[in-house]
């Protein structure tokens, strides 16, 4: 018997499209099954032709960041879907509802639009588990500064939405029951402007977001 989908993909208009991590059993913890239908979904997304999209996820926490109980292949899971984020021309609004931790902010961190529910909360809790997330920190400095992420990451201890907002985590704090029909006036403005000048914005954005991934075989 298959395991169940835990990735949703649904068009919403010719021009737009929300893509659901759908594991909340687990937090939405990333496994490789989210990272490969995550990458299908993208696939999806750019056969259809859209270059607006939101993502999102079920339940009450965003993204608990790796799986604990696939720990030793986690990483590499959280590298792929970071990478199907980056190479696909599509402009990310990503929306964040309850907890996002540890790998979640490194999906974050390639989205150019990060929109936080009021409730939500950010954090890196690893070094409270007994070891340092030096693998996250590269994208974390470039999103925030070296003092405020090697801040968190020391502290082990989550943020709330407006002090996210105010280090630049997030780019927008919004009352929950407002989130979703926030998103959706936001991305649907943005698909009316021209697709080249998208294409064009997205390929700028990412350029500058890969310089802060390391190499898909870095040990850092």
């Amino acid at each position: 018997m298959s395991s169940p989908d835990v990735v949703k993909l649904r068009r919403t208009s010719d021009a737009t499209a929300i893509l659901t991590l759908a594991r909340p059993d687990r937090r939405n913890a990333i496994n490789s099954q989210m990272a490969a239908e995550v990458a299908d979904a993208v696939a999806t997304i750019q056969e259809w032709g859209v270059l607006v999209a939101t993502l999102d996820a079920e339940g009450p926490a965003f993204c608990a960041g790796v799986d604990l109980a696939e720990l030793e292949t986690g990483g590499a899971a959280l590298d792929s879907i970071v990478e199907s984020l980056l190479a696909a021309p599509v402009h990310w609004t990503a929306t964040v509802q309850g907890a996002a931790r540890g790998g979640a902010l490194a999906i974050l961190a390639v989205c150019p639009r990060v929109l936080a529910g009021a409730s939500s909360s950010f954090g890196l809790p690893e070094l409270s588990q007994g070891f340092f997330p030096t693998d996250l920190m590269s994208t974390q400095v470039a999103s925030v500064g070296a003092r405020q992420a090697f801040d968190l990451a020391f502290s082990a201890a989550p943020i709330d939405a407006t002090r996210a907002l105010h280090i630049g985590l997030v780019s927008e704090v919004v009352a929950d029951d407002e989130l979703d029909d926030h998103a959706t006036a936001l991305t649907a403005a943005l698909a009316t402007a021209s697709p080249d000048g998208l294409r064009a914005g997205v390929a700028a954005w990412q350029a500058t977001a890969r310089m802060a991934v390391p190499p898909a075989d870095s040990d850092a």
